[in-house]
């Protein structure tokens, strides 16, 4: 009988192109924000719940997809559904204050930083350097903490924030992609 935390490397390496995908979508959102510093609010809004729901819908698929080879796809799928509702969010409410987008952007930020960690350290039996997951948990919980205790700095600084914290996920869903393609298929 073949263990089924055996399997998880195979659908990881099968599945590494959603890593790649996560990490494109926050090379973009960085490059964006560095781009168009002085886009509207609006824009910035649109752009951070586009981000948010399509990377939540990419985790979810992943989760969906490792759900009978891995008791702990839960976590993720905990993760993506926080994305994709608070990208809805964002978008249903387009006319929401910069305070209360902080909020929400600093409170999901937490949430999935921790969601990250704790794949992070269920994966590091199968993925060597998963030291980069626990690194985008730990920045993204920096991010999400910063922002709580900072919300009225302005829309200049979260959207530095915003960019780096996208150059940092898509360095590491990347790297951690590039990882899982050489495990063992």
């Amino acid at each position: 009988m073949i263990d089924a935390m055996t399997r998880v490397p195979a659908s990881l390496h099968r599945y590494w192109w959603l890593f790649l995908i996560r990490g494109i979508f926050g090379f973009a959102l960085g490059a964006f924000a560095l781009v168009y510093p002085n886009a509207t609010l609006a824009a910035v809004v649109l752009v951070l719940g586009a981000f948010l729901a399509i990377d939540g819908i990419v985790a979810v698929a992943k989760a969906l997809q490792i759900l009978r080879t891995d008791r702990h796809w839960w976590v993720l799928l905990l993760e993506g559904l926080l994305g994709i509702v608070v990208g809805v969010a964002i978008f249903a409410l387009p006319g929401i204050s910069i305070v209360s987008l902080a909020y929400l952007v600093g409170y999901w930020a937490i949430l999935s930083g921790a969601f990250s960690i704790a794949t992070a350290l269920r994966l590091r039996a199968h993925v060597p350097g998963e030291w980069l997951y626990v690194l985008f948990g730990i920045v993204s919980i920096i991010f999400g903490g910063f922002v709580l205790f900072a919300p009225a700095t302005g829309l200049v600084y979260i959207v530095l924030l915003i960019a780096i914290y996208g150059f940092i996920m898509g360095v590491t869903m990347v790297a951690l992609a590039f990882r899982a393609l050489r495990l063992p298929g």
